[in-house]
């Protein structure tokens, strides 16, 4: 929202212009998204936005919360950074619970709506889904690493001054630590997660094996289930937050061997176009082993090491 219109929304409406901007992407200007987000031209600030891990017209939601706010929707939800209640100890839905249509930001109304999908019956006959979004089953959320990452994570969305650089800090070793497990992560890496998360991104791995050659689908990011990003950042969150994260990401794959192995090279290639930005200086070895020498596929090449536990 423009200086000027910000301003016409002040005066017919009462609210500080503060509270107006409180209520954009703008809010998120130096932790979820980059600093310099308040400056961006009007038309540039989707792709700041996409480029951050964030699709606007994404929706996500907690059923209780809907009723209990009477259809209200939490900005925070459209981040990737929300991806469950911990009020009401749930994941956020981003699809009806009955049919799997995704639900879209401008499409419902929240309160009163219903889902538009449709669903098959058991005589193969089709029929509307019209479950109401205020009576979808979320999965329950029994993960204490996820639950103690999303208190964390909401913290850090709401921090101001000095605290929103290391909050940034945070989200873009997040961000680059769950790129590398979008790229080359298998269910094998989500011992104890909940079997929500678990199942989800197995479907997402069988349709995209993390194979030399065979993962072009794991680059568009934004076209799966958000529940696949949450089993990314859980993995993230095991390396951005250990003790070594260059060893704890080297599981994953061997970062270190030359020539490197096949798998890092789709990463590399998105690294290369579009580096992760803002990473603390604990990121930065994997970041830059990653962009900087081109992965090799001749000559004998290790296999990657999964996790077992």
């Amino acid at each position: 929202m423009s200086d000027a219109a910000a301003q016409r929304v002040s005066a017919a409406t009462g609210l500080l212009v503060d509270e107006i901007r409180a209520m954009t992407w703008v809010r998120f200007a130096g932790t979820a998204l980059p600093a310099h987000a308040v400056a961006v031209a009007v038309e540039e600030k989707f792709s700041l936005v996409k480029s951050s891990w964030i699709d606007p017209v994404e929706l996500r939601f907690c059923p209780s919360c809907v009723t209990e706010r009477g259809g209200r929707w939490s900005l925070d939800w459209s981040t990737p950074w929300a991806f469950a209640c911990l009020r009401h100890g749930c994941y956020l839905l981003g699809a009806c619970s009955t049919c799997r249509e995704p639900v879209r930001a401008g499409e419902v109304r929240l309160g009163h709506g219903s889902c538009r999908g449709f669903v098959r019956d058991a005589y193969g006959n089709v029929r509307r889904c019209s479950t109401e979004f205020r009576n979808m089953v979320a999965p329950p959320l029994s993960d204490a690493l996820l639950e103690g990452l999303q208190g964390l994570l909401y913290e850090r969305l709401q921090a101001r001054g000095q605290e929103m650089v290391s909050a940034r800090g945070v989200f873009a070793d997040l961000t680059a630590a769950a790129e590398l497990a979008w790229f080359l992560a298998t269910p094998d890496f989500l011992t104890g997660a909940d079997a929500a998360v678990m199942e989800r991104f197995a479907v997402f791995s069988r349709r995209y094996p993390a194979a030399p050659g065979r993962n072009p689908g794991r680059k568009d990011r934004a076209a799966y289930d958000p529940l696949v990003r949450t089993a990314c950042l859980r993995i993230a969150s095991q390396i951005v937050f250990s003790a070594d994260p260059w060893k704890a990401a080297m599981d994953l794959v061997d970062f270190a061997a030359r020539p490197m192995h096949p798998s890092v090279k789709p990463l590399h290639r998105a690294w290369l176009k579009r580096p992760p930005k803002d990473t603390t200086l604990r990121m930065a070895r994997i970041v830059r082993t990653v962009r900087v020498p081109a992965p090799s596929t001749r000559g004998n090449v290790s296999r990657a090491v999964h996790i077992s536990g």
